[in-house]
């Protein structure tokens, strides 16, 4: 199945990209909204310094802003 952009939905507390309804970080679990923009996806977090930027330590896919 090929998801499209307005189905997927970014935790309000930590970004993350997600079909969920809640994060599937179980460090977080926040809500997450169908409102959100820009993207990102983290694959070495340890090596990236956008990651260290944006105070990201997991790998995976992340809203840049959520509303």
């Amino acid at each position: 199945r090929i998801l499209r952009m307005k189905e997927l939905r970014a935790c309000r507390k930590c970004g993350r990209v997600t079909t969920e309804l809640k994060c599937p970080d179980p460090q977080c679990g926040g809500e997450t909204t169908l409102e959100w923009d820009g993207y990102i996806y983290i694959i070495r977090p340890e090596l990236s310094s956008l990651a260290k930027k944006i105070g990201k330590t997991t790998e995976g896919e992340y809203a840049i802003k959520t509303r």
